[in-house]
């Protein structure tokens, strides 16, 4: 698990031993690549018994543009009994999930609490929730890696090697923690639900929006803090890039939803410090438009997707908790501590607050606002 260190002398990082170390098999892992798939099939071939007898029954995805939420609500819903999901000792062996659960339980491993990376308040161990789907997606859809061309995967795709793929480790994963359903957060599946609903035609979707003003200056705040761990750890970039997770520094991928033109006309408003925020404010409007057009023209997409308003969920944690049970089918019987928990901590983000000129603030308005009202949502007010 990565763990950074903040030096307030020199404002560097610092990566420990153990992060090396986990940085090394995770590279070793994707270097191997026929030796890694030998060892994914041996696993699937020794586990086929007992994955014939599970099904795949309505998966829950969180998706969203990077700092929307999409992580905290992967946090909460982790703690259903009935879900299983990916947690950070998967991003060091991904491919294994049934085998590296019986080591871990076998070994006792356990990590001491730690903030993540992003430094946002969100405490991790190696049992907590993480996004790691990603590796196999990029691995199968390799035109994903880059921003050049389109990301949209719709009803249309046929992918039969990935879809058995993916459906064998989904069921490993359940079969290892023992749960009736899958969750999974993926920042990038905003441009597949099409695909899944077609491979699980009983999914449930969460897609978290955030006030643009909000989420433009949390999605700059990230990127800086990415650029700056970069230039003090050598291997950063690279361990990223393996694992899938390129939403922010020097290499982010955009998301392409079929419109290069945009992505081009976004990192040249990126490239001026003058028109930076300016570009954030396209990025947004253009990923959210998207999807408020697709759900409009997919009905039954559209019923299978809760659009969960992150302002909302922390000013009306009740509220919107029993709306996510209720769209995703979970008993909320198995739910009252933890809902009780969320509704006693829920809060805006405190430890940052949006730094804009007057100029940078009518920027976002003019070009999220057609946007932000297709999701009832009035970015004035958050001005």
């Amino acid at each position: 698990m990565l763990s950074l260190r903040h030096k307030p002398k020199d404002q560097s990082f610092h990566l420990p031993i153990s992060g090396y170390m986990g940085y090394f098999i995770t590279k070793f892992f994707q270097l191997c690549t026929p030796i890694t798939f030998l060892h994914e099939r041996f696993e699937t071939f020794i586990l086929r018994n007992k994955i014939r007898k599970v099904k795949i029954n309505k998966p829950i995805y969180i998706t969203g543009l990077a700092r929307s939420g999409t992580t905290i609500m992967l946090e909460m819903l982790s703690k259903h009994p009935n879900l299983a999901t990916h947690q950070y000792k998967n991003l060091l062996i991904p491919f294994f999930p049934y085998w590296l659960n019986q080591i871990s339980l076998k070994l006792k491993v356990y990590s001491k609490p730690v903030e993540r990376i992003h430094k946002d308040g969100i405490m991790i161990t190696s049992d907590s929730p993480e996004a790691v789907e990603e590796i196999f997606w990029k691995k199968y859809f390799k035109h994903t890696r880059t921003d050049n061309f389109s990301h949209i995967i719709n009803r249309n795709v046929v992918k039969p090697k990935f879809e058995r793929y993916y459906s064998n480790h989904i069921k490993k994963l359940l079969i290892a923690q023992g749960r009736p359903q899958y969750l999974a957060k993926n920042n990038y599946n905003i441009t597949r639900m099409e695909y899944l609903q077609g491979i699980f035609p009983s999914v449930k979707f969460l897609l978290i929006i955030r006030n643009p003003v909000d989420q433009i200056a949390s999605l700059i705040k990230q990127t800086k803090l990415f650029m700056k761990m970069e230039k003090y750890i050598s291997i950063f970039q690279d361990w990223l890039k393996i694992l899938g997770h390129q939403e922010f520094g020097h290499q982010r991928i955009c998301i392409n939803v079929n419109n290069p033109e945009m992505i081009y006309k976004i990192r040249k408003l990126w490239s001026k410090k003058k028109s930076y925020v300016k570009g954030w404010a396209y990025y947004w409007a253009s990923i959210y438009d998207f999807i408020a057009t697709q759900l409009e023209k997919n009905k039954e997409l559209k019923k299978a997707t809760l659009i969960v308003n992150y302002d909302e969920l922390c000013e009306n944690p009740a509220k919107v908790i029993d709306l996510i049970l209720k769209h995703t089918d979970l008993p909320s019987e198995n739910f009252i501590k933890v809902k009780d928990y969320y509704i006693n901590h829920l809060h805006k983000p405190t430890y940052y607050t949006p730094d804009f000129s007057t100029q940078e603030l009518k920027y976002i308005t003019e070009i999220t606002n057609a946007t932000a009202v297709r999701f009832g949502i009035n970015v004035e007010k958050f001005i």
